[in-house]
């Protein structure tokens, strides 16, 4: 009758070390630092220098900023963003 009670001990003491591990290495809501991963600016929302909709998007990948209602337009190291206005 030890032997179970034993190995289930050892289940759970293992089961919450691999849950505080877990928790220990799961990455932070938000990075606290300027420089952001590639994907990170889909869920920041519109950029900050953006203060009024330019009605602009882009024509190509690096090309020019074309009219467009509802959407603000960046050219940045010869790549072209654009982004919907708020």
């Amino acid at each position: 009758m030890r032997r179970p009670k034993t190995l289930i001990v050892r289940g759970l003491a293992l089961l919450a070390a691999l849950a505080l591990l877990q928790l220990a290495l799961a990455p932070a809501a938000h990075p606290a630092g300027p420089y952001l991963s590639a994907l990170s600016d889909i869920a920041t929302g519109p950029p900050a220098f953006a203060a009024h909709c330019a009605n602009k998007t882009c024509g190509s990948f690096g090309g020019p900023c074309l009219k467009a209602v509802g959407f603000f337009c960046a050219n940045s190291a010869g790549q072209c963003f654009t982004r919907g206005c708020q």
